[in-house]
């Protein structure tokens, strides 16, 4: 990094996120390198990859050579030492669960150049929980995309050995990718604006999962007051019904309140394989849910007399 700045990313997980994350790179101009340990999921993530490109052109967005130079900056790997090499910054993109995430830190740690960055995409998890075993824990930060491929809002999280260094290629990186970081100073479960999305997560949950209100309802009534194209069972579903299920999990290990733990009712969700978008179903069914439908959303429901 001779010239101080990310210019090569490798992305550690091809799920949901994580090719997301390589699309935003790529579109602007870094190299980048996808690794998973499944075929499948690489095969699947260039299948999305083509359809952002298609719909960016289609919006005006990109232009076909652009398009281009887009997709050819972006290789899969099932190769985690390939995936690595020469890489400014490792982004780790695997499930919301700590020991696995420390795992595959460790490893990172072990392959990559000793002035590569590391960093973890997670809406809960705090870096210097997963950093324990590593040695570049001054390179070390967290960082949480929203939705990359629609939206322009990071959250982004310093750890107690984070050097100014550091700092300072972050911002410059998520700058030159044309995100609008939403910096938390010091460490906090949850970041800052991701622990206020939280509160508003476990209470419709609570609302819904004891029988205090239905799903739908809820959701029309945080559209029609906030303007929003969806509510937040919608929200969790573009997220994933198993992804929200694990970061319950995580604060209910953190805090040991049982009213942080994930309600039976949207296990009982993900136990029938409803995990939302990624599944065709969750709280709605995909690809045309119906909270798009203005019918829906102005719908009067018949009275309750039970």
């Amino acid at each position: 990094m001779a010239d101080k700045s990310i210019k090569k990313v490798a992305v550690i997980g091809a799920g949901v996120q994580g090719v997301q994350i390589a699309f935003r790179s790529a579109v602007y101009g870094r190299e980048v390198s996808v690794f998973d340990i499944r075929p499948d999921m690489l095969k699947s993530a260039d299948t999305r990859v083509k359809a952002w490109l298609e719909e960016y052109g289609k919006a005006g967005r990109l232009d076909g050579a652009e398009s281009e130079r887009a997709y050819a900056r972006i290789r899969y790997f099932t190769s985690i030492e390939q995936a690595l090499e020469g890489v400014d910054l490792a982004i780790e993109v695997v499930p919301e669960k700590l020991e696995l995430k420390k795992q595959v830190w460790e490893q990172i740690d072990r392959i990559a150049a000793p002035e590569t960055l590391l960093t973890t995409n997670s809406s809960s998890l705090k870096s210097s929980s997963i950093y324990t075993n590593v040695a570049r824990k001054d390179r070390t930060f967290n960082l949480n995309f929203m939705t990359p491929v629609k939206d322009d809002l990071v959250e982004v999280m310093w750890n107690d050995r984070t050097s100014e260094e550091t700092k300072t290629l972050a911002m410059g990186f998520l700058n030159d990718l044309k995100l609008v970081p939403i910096v938390t100073r010091k460490e906090i479960k949850g970041f800052s604006h991701n622990r206020v999305w939280r509160a508003i997560k476990k209470e419709t949950l609570k609302l819904w999962s004891q029988g205090y209100c239905d799903y739908e309802d809820l959701d029309r009534a945080f559209m029609l007051e906030f303007s929003t194209a969806f509510g937040p069972f919608g929200l969790m579903d573009i997220v994933g019904l198993d992804v929200i299920r694990d970061i319950e999990i995580s604060y209910f290990n953190e805090s040991g309140d049982p009213t942080d733990q994930p309600p039976r009712a949207l296990i009982e969700l993900i136990e029938a394989g409803k995990l939302g978008v990624k599944s065709g179903q969750g709280f709605y069914k995909y690809p045309d849910p119906a909270y798009r439908s203005r019918d829906w959303l102005y719908k009067v429901p018949p009275a309750d007399i039970g």
